[in-house]
């Protein structure tokens, strides 16, 4: 009798179980997965461990569930994984934002790198006096107030070929756009500051 009991009691609660909906699941285990995680100290280090840690604690405790709506062997997959964290990372993030707080600091701080990366190139414009070709191509243009500018071809661009074809001639004028690069040039045996070409156009 009490085996039988003891039956119906595993049946009756793995039935239970499999009856919430897949958001049923998702908003279930997030609550899980918020709790877990406000216990813990979450650090910049930590945070993608302790998290997983969470989630294979919701997962433990809706396995049945979680095997009915992502498939078998979740944990070893890690394409499952990764669609189950997102739906649940998905409401962590509305019920508990302060664990992720350290995530959306790394965003903001890649955001600031990449600003700062972003930067427009500087243009001059003037008269062509000269086109060498050695092992690199480079030119020279003359500007207005009598200054000298050299420039470095190192990559292609669209208008590259007013260049490399012999386009341009001496005392056309041009636009050229260019960044600054530091290379090391053997025979001086010192780091060179050079302009760098990345458009020109011919006026």
């Amino acid at each position: 009798m009490k085996k039988f009991i003891l039956i119906a009691l595993l049946t009756s609660s793995s039935i239970f179980a499999q009856k919430l909906t897949k958001e049923e699941l998702t908003d279930k285990m997030s609550d899980i997965g918020c709790e877990c995680a406000n216990k813990q100290e979450i650090t910049k280090e930590n945070m993608e461990l302790t998290l997983g840690l969470c989630l294979l604690e919701a997962i433990n405790k809706h396995e049945k569930d979680v095997e009915k709506y992502y498939g078998k062997n979740v944990i070893s997959s890690d394409k499952k994984m990764e669609e189950l964290g997102y739906d649940i990372g998905l409401k962590m993030g509305a019920k508990c934002p302060s664990v992720f707080k350290f995530m959306m600091d790394d965003f903001d701080e890649s955001d600031d790198e990449e600003y700062v990366e972003e930067v427009l190139d500087e243009m001059v414009s003037g008269n062509l006096t000269e086109i060498k070709f050695d092992q690199f191509l480079t030119f020279s243009i003359k500007e207005q107030s009598g200054k000298m500018n050299q420039f470095l071809l190192l990559s292609s661009f669209d208008n590259a070929f007013l260049l490399t074809d012999k386009v341009l001639k001496t005392n056309d004028t041009i636009e050229v756009y260019y960044y600054e690069l530091e290379v090391f040039d053997a025979k001086l045996a010192k780091f060179v500051t050079y302009k760098v070409v990345t458009d020109i156009i011919k006026k």
